[in-house]
């Protein structure tokens, strides 16, 4: 079975071959104490996809799940909130969807003219 972890990195790997500027986006929660006090740190938008990147002036994100599994309202929201303002937003549970729907939003090979 292929693991959530493995689709990430064969998306991040795609993304770096085509010079597309692209990082992991991380959100969670975890709790604490300061001084005897308990705390609650949240980071990250909540429902905000894995993967955020710029590309050819759009910015993407990218949601990342295991096969079979799907998107929570949270994160299904955020997309849909991406899109609203001009965004691309998805998510994949597999590299050969990423790549079909990377190809057909972001046609002649999905890669970047980087000048240097």
């Amino acid at each position: 079975m292929v693991l959530e972890k493995e689709v990430l990195k064969a998306i991040g790997e795609y993304l770096t071959a085509r010079r597309v500027f692209w990082f992991r986006n991380n959100t969670g929660a975890f709790a604490g104490s300061y001084k005897g006090k308990a705390r609650f740190f949240r980071y990250g938008v909540k429902g905000s996809g894995d993967i955020f990147a710029l590309h050819r002036g759009i910015f993407c994100s990218l949601e990342v799940k295991a096969p079979g599994k799907h998107p929570t309202d949270d994160q299904e929201a955020f997309m849909e909130r991406v899109r609203h303002h001009g965004g691309a937003a998805a998510w994949f549970d597999n590299i050969d969807e990423f790549i079909a729907w990377w190809e057909a939003t972001f046609p002649e090979g999905g890669g970047t003219n980087v000048v240097r």
